[in-house]
């Protein structure tokens, strides 16, 4: 996405936004003090603003827009004040308390006290403020920057929950393929209307509604709000019916440039699931083990006997050094995957991929009828889709071995780190074996009890007539 945001002027736009927002109540106790009390004075619980500058993490950006996009009240309806409605306010709030005569009677100040640097640095601050104020409250009130803002919402949610598949510890290829295939389809459709149910489809039924409410009351020209502020610009057009974004061509464009850009990054960035032209032979081993994805396989039987065939062959080609060396026998491997194709057609179709595959490598016959067929399973299953289990790890490690537990043996913090990531949950966990083991199979006697809490106080109450 920071591709995305150096080439689309409306996308940086956003991340300027939702920078100076946080810059405003990061640096300013004070400010922050007035948007709670604003807040509470509105009804809404007011989020601290997050910092989008620098991050590389999606889910950071994701959630500093989901931030300011929540509407309050239970009901969670666009009419009610939310945290676009406590900012929006307060920033009206500062550009009407520093009015440019205080401007003036300080910049006077400057000249009479031009000497003192702290004083000239408080003034250069405080232009700079309200500098950031003024363009907080002009973009908050473009109809077009609020729908492109709900578009971009959309967006980060889409691409965050393929980044949530891709960080799972279960995670397979069969799945990654399809997830990069599904969210290019999903980015793809939003250039041509807006995501159904997602934020931006929300925003324009609630203008559609505001429309037909005040033209039922006789209104010329209807007035737009979006959590209680007024918005401008194409905001007529992001009014009218339908969900497509025609009637709204600065929207459209900045829509349409932001999705080209991110499907060419997308594909870019996973070429090596996608690109069916590429002649290396990584890259096709890669694409050709989704002939053991069972979704993909076509539901005629003429055609799934010879689907795959081809595929195949290059798979114990390109692996044949590995599987030879642990027995595979290559020629009765293509005679299993035909009788395996069939069986997995007439019965388990309705299972997972972790489900499938788990019972066809631990149960019997399945894993001594198709031994030789399962190696290339196997492999599929260990290939690593990406690096996110190490980075699990390494952040295990930091809080496992901290400072004040230096001293921890090697194997210690390895036991610990496999407990941490592979372990059940706690709430799932029973310690009852655990505690037994630790009270009855240890080298001493363990000694629980062996000085117990006082139950009374160490010290007598104090007396009365002493106080």
């Amino acid at each position: 996405m920071m591709s995305v945001q150096r080439n689309i002027p409306m996308v940086d736009h956003v991340y300027s936004l939702l920078n100076m927002v946080w810059k405003t109540y990061q640096y300013s106790s004070k400010s922050m003090r007035e948007l709670r009390a604003l807040g509470e004075e509105l009804g809404v619980h007011v989020d601290v603003p997050g910092s989008v500058s620098g991050t590389r993490w999606l889910a950071h950006v994701n959630r500093a827009l989901q931030t300011r996009l929540r509407p309050g009240g239970k009901d969670r309806n666009l009419q009610n004040p939310g945290q676009f409605t406590a900012v929006y306010f307060h920033m009206e709030h500062l550009t009407a308390s520093s009015t440019n005569a205080d401007i003036a009677e300080r910049a006077r100040k400057v000249c009479l006290y031009f000497q003192n640097f702290i004083f000239v640095i408080d003034i250069y601050k405080l232009l700079i403020l309200i500098t950031y104020v003024l363009q907080v409250k002009k973009m908050m009130e473009d109809g077009a920057f609020v729908g492109f803002f709900h578009f971009l919402a959309d967006l980060f949610e889409a691409i965050s929950k393929f980044s949530l598949l891709l960080q799972r510890n279960d995670v397979i290829l069969p799945q990654a393929v399809n997830g990069i295939q599904n969210l290019i389809a999903t980015v793809e459709a939003m250039s041509v209307r807006c995501k159904p149910g997602g934020r931006l489809a929300e925003l324009l039924a609630d203008l559609q509604a505001q429309r037909r409410q005040q033209e039922s009351d006789g209104e010329a020209h209807p007035l737009y709000k979006y959590q209680g502020v007024t918005i401008k610009g194409e905001v007529s057009g992001l009014g009218a019916d339908g969900l497509s974004m025609e009637s709204t061509p600065q929207l459209q464009r900045a829509v349409k440039a932001t999705v080209e850009c991110t499907v060419l990054h997308l594909k870019q960035r996973f070429s090596s699931l996608l690109d069916e032209g590429s002649s290396l032979a990584t890259m096709r081993a890669v694409r050709s083990f989704k002939i053991l994805n069972h979704d993909s396989w076509p539901e005629q039987r003429h055609l799934l006997t010879d689907y795959g065939a081809e595929e195949l062959d290059f798979l114990l080609d390109h692996f044949s050094p590995i599987l030879t060396r642990n027995g595979c026998d290559t020629k009765l491997a293509r005679e299993e995957y035909q009788s395996m194709k069939m069986f997995i057609v007439t019965n388990y179709m309705d299972k997972s991929h972790h489900a499938l595959w788990g019972r066809m490598l631990t149960k019997m016959p399945f894993c001594s009828d198709s031994k030789n067929i399962l190696h290339l399973v196997h492999m599929m299953l260990a290939l690593p889709v990406s690096s996110a289990v190490c980075e699990r790890g390494f952040s295990s490690q930091k809080r496992i071995k901290s400072d004040v537990r230096g001293s921890l043996h090697v194997d210690t913090v390895e036991d610990l780190i496999r407990i941490s990531m592979e372990g059940l949950n706690i709430d799932d966990f029973d310690a009852k074996e655990a505690v037994d083991m630790w009270l009855n199979q240890a080298q001493r006697t363990r000694r629980p009890n062996y000085k117990d809490w006082p139950t009374q106080a160490p010290y007598p109450p104090p007396r009365g007539d002493l106080l």
